[in-house]
């Protein structure tokens, strides 16, 4: 199988869904964190004081109560419309509560910079001052930076709230701690642990429990009850996370035995192949007694019923496959008996009793980087690509996610592989043409020489690229060229399919921030094995896929019973939809003289910024 036709499956067919348990009726719990309220008008936590002297006049308690309303309705626009401007600018006693609404609401609308600006308001007030005050401010900031995605900085937030909250409001902001700790990646975990906070080591220290794949649930589960007995008076000893609740019941569920479905005779050999690897190579690490494991090669089926049929005699706990996309829509009409694992997924899934779906696509990439832009408040964007197949599809998902997100997209253009029409692509996407035939026009009316040069467009904030390294690295120098160095290039991972060869300028792939799985980005272990040929890290992927796998083999019932659960895994921080589709959180990454490197949003998209207080 060519490396060419490998390049085309791992963008459009390695889906991976995981696996189930013995039991097949288990319910969907709403284990998901609760929505933050901010109080009402008439909630007061505090005494009249010198802090808060003007009685606010009715029309902005109104105006406040009915913002409020649409808050918790999710109307978020109707709600920031109809707090309005002129509350969080008259000096009032609702003044402090308005501005922290206005804060959420902003947060709400992806407007990040905005809710960091009003929260430097509210903590301007003299109302701030006040302790009771002082701490709806903080449990508002933590909000905030949770939604943003700043886990490390809501975590320190929770923990300096842990000593002042009681009753339900105490109960929350541990939930919600324990839920920042598990967006973590490992790498932002081990950086935590280099100067923890008091209480914040056994945090750490039981997320990680969680995250040591080679451990069964058994085991996570032993190990978490010695902590707990060793550190009895730690918050999460006395009212454990739920995750921990959930494992002690379903801790005798562990898959006995497991098929896998794989073509293993057809031009998805080698796919399956580096699947399968990566799944033995899981399950060999695993050091308590493992699941029987049966193999069913799709192709020596004349269709996927008959594959399936087979698997079912085995009564497997779970089944793992089908891989192509025509044999997972087939599955999507059959009655599963057993529990599956598409590895592939459809445009679009709908709830399917016993069918779940884990994939390798783009979805989840680009979802990744609008939010990464949005942490800095880039919401204009310009696509560009070239003209793959499969990269005019990347390109459409892109503008539907860019829809659904509200990002405004300026320009939608691909070009063909050669210098002239690359360079006019870039030229129009800049409306650096536009900028020339101003002058030109100038020079007409004025019969002189304009003393001038062109320059781009200013309303942008980042360019979606579509395509390989090789093929940026001849974009980057063209923006560089026409005025657009501080714009940088945003990518999903197939744009590092194939590393940067060893003689590359590194200044032609400086600011272009990709999206790549942690045990590609951290260069895990696990991957010694798979080959450096040209195009390796597609295989790396597809192993990393297969290693997950079997990881949420044995994991998955605890998707299931609690919502909110987060797993970080060699294909990143997984979590499951209501559809039953495992999606993946990969880590943000750049070249820096070379080397590959997490990318932050700040030393990116050059906005004007607010500091929170």
């Amino acid at each position: 199988m060519s490396l060419i036709n490998l390049r085309i499956i791992s963008l459009t067919v390695c889906t991976f869904l995981l696996s189930a348990c013995s039991s097949t009726n288990l319910n969907r719990s709403q284990g998901t964190l609760p929505e933050y309220i901010p109080p009402s008008s008439q909630e007061s936590t505090v005494p009249d004081s010198i802090y808060h002297p003007y009685k606010a006049p009715e029309e902005l308690l109104s105006a406040y109560d009915n913002a409020l309303q649409f808050y918790k309705q999710g109307h978020y626009q109707q709600a920031h419309d109809s707090l309005g401007d002129k509350i969080l600018t008259t000096s009032s006693r609702i003044q402090f509560k308005a501005l922290l609404l206005a804060a959420l609401i902003a947060a709400k609308l992806d407007d990040p910079l905005q809710a960091m600006a009003l929260l430097g308001q509210a903590d301007q007030l003299d109302s701030a001052r006040e302790p009771g005050y002082q701490i709806q401010l903080n449990e508002t900031k933590a909000v905030v930076l949770e939604y943003t995605g700043h886990w490390a900085e809501a975590i320190t937030l929770r923990l300096s709230l842990e000593n002042t909250l009681s009753g339900d409001d105490k109960t929350y902001n541990q939930t919600a701690l324990w839920s920042s700790i598990q967006n973590l990646t490992d790498t932002q975990l081990a950086k935590l642990k280099q100067n923890p906070q008091a209480d914040l080591a056994g945090w750490l220290t039981i997320s990680s429990i969680l995250r040591n794949q080679t451990l069964s649930v058994e085991q996570q589960l032993t190990q978490f009850q010695r902590w707990q007995a060793q550190f009895p008076e730690h918050p999460a000893a006395i009212s454990p996370p739920l995750d921990f609740s959930v494992i002690a019941k379903l801790g005798e569920m562990a898959p006995q035995k497991i098929v896998l479905m794989l073509p293993m005779g057809s031009k998805l050999e080698r796919a399956s192949q580096a699947i399968l690897d990566g799944f033995f190579s899981a399950y060999y690490h695993q050091k308590t007694k493992r699941a029987d494991i049966e193999i069913i090669n799709t192709d020596a089926y004349p269709n996927i019923t008959d594959a399936l049929a087979t698997a079912n005699k085995l009564n497997p706990d779970v089944i793992i496959g089908p891989l192509k996309k025509s044999n997972v829509a087939r599955l999507s009409l059959s009655t599963l008996p057993h529990p599956v694992i598409a590895l592939n997924q459809l445009a679009n899934n709908s709830y399917r009793e016993n069918l779940f779906h884990f994939s390798l696509g783009s979805s989840d990439d680009i979802h990744e980087l609008i939010h990464f832009a949005k942490q800095a408040g880039a919401k204009k964007a310009a696509i560009l690509s070239t003209q793959s197949t499969w990269a005019l599809r990347q390109s459409d998902e892109f503008l539907q996610a860019a829809k659904q997100d509200k990002i405004s997209v300026t320009a939608n253009l691909s070009y063909k592989n050669a210098s002239r029409d690359r360079q006019n692509a870039v030229q129009k996407l800049l409306l650096v043409n536009e900028s020339k035939r101003r002058i030109a026009l100038v020079q007409r009316w004025t019969g002189e020489r304009v003393d001038s040069v062109a320059r781009p467009r200013q309303d942008l904030d980042y360019v979606f690229f579509v395509g390989k390294l090789s093929d940026a690295k001849q974009v980057r120098p063209l923006l560089d060229y026409y005025f657009a160095k501080q714009i940088p290039m945003l990518a999903s991972s197939t744009l590092n399919d194939t590393p940067p060869e060893r003689n590359i300028n590194f200044n032609d792939i400086e600011r272009i921030l990709f999206t790549e799985i942690p045990a590609i980005a951290q260069k895990s272990s696990l991957l010694d094995e798979v080959s450096n040929d040209r195009d390796s890290n597609i295989l790396r992927r597809l192993y990393a896929l297969g290693a997950d796998a079997y990881l949420l083999a044995n994991r998955y019932p605890l998707f299931v019973q609690l919502k909110s659960t987060r797993l970080s895994a060699n294909t990143g921080i997984i979590t499951m939809d209501k559809n039953g589709i495992f999606h993946k959180r990969p880590e943000i990454m750049t070249y820096r003289k070379g080397n590959l490197v997490n990318a932050v949003s700040t030393q990116f998209f050059h906005q004007e910024e607010t500091e929170l207080p």
